[in-house]
């Protein structure tokens, strides 16, 4: 049975602010309750029962003598974990160096993560003017083409807790701020197989983007070509969106191959 709304997007608010709290404590080290009060504006009662919660996982290690908190081993395993799966971005690098040597824009990678997507690849063009961008940068689900292409694939309840807790605010003039205007959208990307930003998040920049499945068929990332308004006409982002998804089609295939193995 799915989630309500409701609570979906309870707990992605919980999350949000657990995920504060960590954010905290990494930059800082050590932080007491009232550090963490001051940086994330959660009051004490919030942010203590939190702690609580983030103690018992193990994220979170509370130090003696009421010195504060410090990050868990929790985080280490989890960190292990992770590096192990990065298998995907080992996968798609390939793809990525092919899609920049054949179009000279900038390409993406980029993954879900909470209320936003989060680039963890990026090349830039070989144009004297190009887009740049960064891994470890966000990309807002709705106002980006990695964003949008990875959102028309989680389901109902998960996509309207992520705009009930982050919103869909007006980056640039073409940002699309209506609910109703962009699920109408998402419903064409996924009919599709790719979706476009056209300056709804950098004025006079245009993207394209085609999403990534596991194993089991979830969408799991999005490879995104970006590049100046100029050069990035209609007519050319429709035959890269034709060929960045020849390409995700052979990462989707290793993938689910995966599951097999």
């Amino acid at each position: 049975m799915s989630a309500s709304p409701k609570d979906a997007k309870a707990r992605i608010q919980s999350l949000a602010r657990g995920n504060a709290i960590l954010d905290v404590i990494e930059r800082q080290g050590v932080a007491t309750l009232g550090a963490i009060t001051k940086a994330t504006g959660l009051n004490k009662t919030t942010a203590f029962y939190l702690l609580e919660s983030l103690v018992d996982l193990g994220f979170v290690e509370r130090l003696d003598r009421g010195q504060g908190f410090q990050l868990g081993l929790r985080n280490l395993e989890l960190g292990k974990a992770v590096q192990r799966r990065m298998s995907i971005i080992d996968i798609a690098k390939p793809t990525l160096t092919t899609l920049c040597l054949s179009t000279r824009e900038t390409i993406n990678l980029a993954v879900p993560y909470l209320l936003d997507a989060l680039i963890v690849e990026s090349l830039e063009g070989t144009h004297g003017v190009r887009v740049t961008s960064y891994a470890g940068t966000r990309a807002p689900y709705h106002a980006t083409a990695c964003g949008k292409v990875i959102l028309a694939n989680f389901d109902e309840a998960s996509r309207q807790a992520i705009y009930n807790s982050r919103g869909l605010d007006a980056i640039t003039p073409r940002t699309l701020t209506s609910v109703a205007a962009l699920e109408a959208q998402l419903a064409d990307i996924k009919r599709a197989g790719h979706g476009f930003d056209l300056e709804e998040m950098e004025e006079a920049a245009r993207c394209v983007a085609a999403p990534i499945f596991d194993a089991f068929g979830k969408v799991a990332a999005a490879i995104s070509v970006a590049g100046p308004k100029n050069r990035m006409t209609m007519d050319v982002l429709n035959a890269i969106a034709v060929l960045i998804k020849t390409e995700t089609a052979e990462i989707n295939k290793r993938l689910a191959g995966s599951r097999a193995a």
